[in-house]
């Protein structure tokens, strides 16, 4: 009965190679389960710090962008009290100007008439002259305060449109919001790619799902076993039958 010994330790060898198979695919599983889940929680944890980084940019972004707005209404308003003085300066200077030019006028006839010669065409060039160099001075006037009030509105409005497009980018259809959505799903695609490929590798663990490499990974397991077993127990009976012609282990014997 010794030729049963090989059949023997083949038949162990193929149930602890089945086994191995088995305890090797349960930890495999096991760790790639531990890695999709880790991979997961990387994802979550990500995208939990991305939004808050997120939240903390925009927070401070409309805080600076409200003070931006005080300073530029505070710039505004000072502006218009600076233009508003210059103004009233300046009609006070066009009005003594006046006066001066109505002044000199009178002084120029009562000259022509104390010395008969009201009405000489040169005085009354001169008298129409200083008129013309009274307006045209008192129009570029004009014509300077309507271009600083310009630009200083221009400027202003300008300063203020940067201001509500940098507001307005931080709101839903802005800019900023409509980057950070596109980096938040290629984000999530990646991580559901990551996932779908974990799954895929479990899958293959999964005898409805792979039953060629579920039937493979086990036959291989168990012809291996049974195939140590078989040489094991062949190893074991040779030396049996070394142990049986052996004259020492067989002395005494009769």
């Amino acid at each position: 009965m010794v030729w049963l010994l090989p059949v023997i330790t083949m038949a162990a060898g193929a149930a602890v190679g089945a086994y191995s198979t088995y305890t090797r695919r349960e930890q495999e599983q096991a760790a790639i389960k531990q890695q999709k889940e880790a991979a997961w929680q990387a994802y979550t944890h990500g995208k939990a710090h991305s939004d808050k980084q997120f939240d903390i940019s925009k927070q401070n972004a409309l805080e600076t962008l409200a003070i931006e707005r005080k300073n530029l209404d505070t710039q505004v308003d000072m502006s218009m009290d600076d233009y508003n003085t210059a103004l009233l300066s300046q009609a006070y200077g066009i009005q003594d100007a006046r006066i001066q030019t109505g002044s000199a006028a009178g002084m120029n006839l009562a000259a022509e008439g104390a010395s008969g010669t009201r009405g000489n065409s040169s005085g009354e060039a001169v008298r129409a002259y200083a008129q013309q160099g009274l307006e045209r001075n008192i129009n570029i006037q004009d014509q300077q305060n309507d271009n600083y009030l310009n630009r200083m509105i221009t400027g202003a409005n300008t300063t203020l449109g940067a201001i509500f497009r940098e507001e307005d980018s931080w709101m839903p259809g802005g800019h900023r919001i409509k980057s950070k959505e596109a980096q938040d799903n290629y984000n999530l695609n990646i991580a559901n790619l990551g996932q779908s490929n974990f799954d895929w590798q479990l899958d293959q663990y999964n005898p409805t799902k792979n039953p060629h490499g579920f039937a493979a990974d086990y036959m291989t397991g168990m012809f291996g076993g049974a195939s140590s077993g078989f040489s094991m127990g062949v190893g074991y009976q040779d030396w049996l039958k070394q142990m049986n012609n052996n004259a020492f282990f067989n002395a005494g014997k009769g």
